[in-house]
């Protein structure tokens, strides 16, 4: 006898085909693959830690400055990669649209999941060797950590999930994702704290979540230092916002996914 599927079965099911194949493509091309999901990041905080270095710093806001900047790196790389990732989420898989059980959630659900698993790796793994280095890699307050992870997710999310729709309007929607990459990173407190910035200049980064969730997450992770501007209200503000009209746009425009 056949047995009749739910819908969430049959949700379940496509996800994980989808997931295997996204996988495949993403890291198994070649050998390196999985390597270069946790080199990216490192090379990226090893070349400004030189900088640093070369400048006679070795720590920032009386932290060391690997932990400072990893502390920032690792979740705008959460940010910028989850939200591009989401924006040609539909658009890499619209063939396979055409099957009935694939639906354009599918492959959004699919990246959510990829990306966030990575994310989780790559936190571990560089933190487990900066342990064995000998640096305290254990974060004072884990939860706020973890909240403020959950927060830049959902702010992603939201974020990539708007871009998705206006892909499917406007195909050169991923070049200017990559266009404002490099400027956000600038503007996101990686490589600086708000207490490097005097007070009548913040204005000129307040307004900008990501910074707010650097600021959060140096906080959470050391006791040492005391952010001055970020906030819990307003990040959890512009997440559940922004998240709720990238739900909101990608279910108006569900249909054109298929037809367009």
């Amino acid at each position: 006898m056949i047995k009749n599927r739910t819908s969430l079965t049959i949700m379940r099911d496509t996800v994980h085909a989808l997931m295997m194949r996204e996988i495949k493509t993403r890291f198994g091309a070649n050998r390196l693959g999985y390597f270069w999901a946790i080199a990216e990041p490192i090379a990226s905080v090893s070349v400004m830690a030189l900088m640093f270095s070369l400048m006679g710093r070795h720590s920032v806001a009386n932290i060391p400055v690997a932990l400072f900047l990893l502390t920032g790196m690792l979740p705008f790389k959460l940010f910028t990669k989850l939200m591009t990732q989401l924006t040609s989420a539909v658009n890499a898989n619209k063939a396979l649209l055409a099957y009935r059980q694939v639906s354009a959630i599918d492959p959004v659900i699919t990246r959510i999941i990829i990306e966030l698993a990575t994310y989780l790796i790559v936190y571990c793994i560089i933190f487990s060797f900066l342990a064995w280095l000998g640096f305290k890699v254990l974060p004072d307050d884990l939860l706020k950590v973890l909240a403020a992870s959950v927060l830049v997710a959902l702010l992603a999310t939201g974020l990539g999930l708007m871009l998705c729709t206006a892909n499917s309007y406007w195909e050169d929607v991923n070049k200017l994702v990559g266009i404002i990459t490099l400027p956000m990173m600038i503007i996101s407190g990686v490589m600086f704290s708000a207490s490097m910035i005097p007070p009548q200049y913040w204005y000129l980064v307040d307004w900008n979540p990501i910074f707010h969730a650097t600021e959060l997450s140096r906080d959470a992770y050391f006791s040492s230092y005391v952010t001055p501007l970020g906030s819990w209200f307003y990040l959890g503000t512009c997440a559940l916002v922004i998240f709720s009209l990238g739900l909101t746009s990608f279910y108006v425009n569900r249909l054109r996914f298929i037809t367009a």
